[in-house]
């Protein structure tokens, strides 16, 4: 039996110029407010300046998407976040494929994608996805960058697996 794993992390230059961003806001203000106070105010402002922004900043860093195929199903999770956590078991699935996406038409851009709806994604990179749709006609995207790898480790378990890629 094989089992079909890919860890995603988000690679975005802009994500990395938002953390720097945040950490020197965080840090900037703890500074002022310390140099120029002699009050206990200053004190508390860069506590809690640092205890926001370093929640933020670890939060941002360790986004990550996790994906799982095996013999019970289809697992995945957007790390850290709980309620990002989805399982589409083989016998829920009505149809399952890998094929290419547009994250912006599609998808209106990356990330967790379209919450409360019936057509749902999670994206981090790249152009290529398992589409699952389930017996109640619900779809989600999980984006993948080893679309080949995932297609037949999907092939072995799901039986109307289409090519689309």
């Amino acid at each position: 039996m094989n089992v079909f794993l890919e860890k995603q992390f988000i690679k975005r230059w802009w994500l990395f110029m938002l953390i720097l961003a945040i950490i020197v806001i965080g840090v900037g203000t703890a500074y002022y407010a310390t140099v120029n106070s002699e009050e206990n105010i200053a004190l508390v402002v860069s506590v809690i300046s640092l205890a926001i922004t370093i929640p933020i900043v670890i939060a941002l860093l360790s986004l990550r998407l996790e994906t799982r195929i095996d013999e019970k199903g289809i697992f995945t999770y957007f790390h850290p976040l709980g309620f990002t956590k989805k399982f589409y078991s083989w016998s829920e699935i009505k149809d399952i494929y890998v094929r290419t996406y547009d994250p912006l038409s599609e998808y209106g851009g990356w990330g967790i994608r379209g919450l409360g709806r019936d057509k749902r994604a999670y994206i981090i990179e790249g152009n290529t996805g398992i589409q699952i749709i389930t017996k109640d006609d619900k779809k989600f995207l999980v984006g993948t960058l080893k679309g080949e790898e995932a297609k037949n480790v999907i092939r072995q378990y799901h039986t109307s697996v289409t090519n689309e890629v």
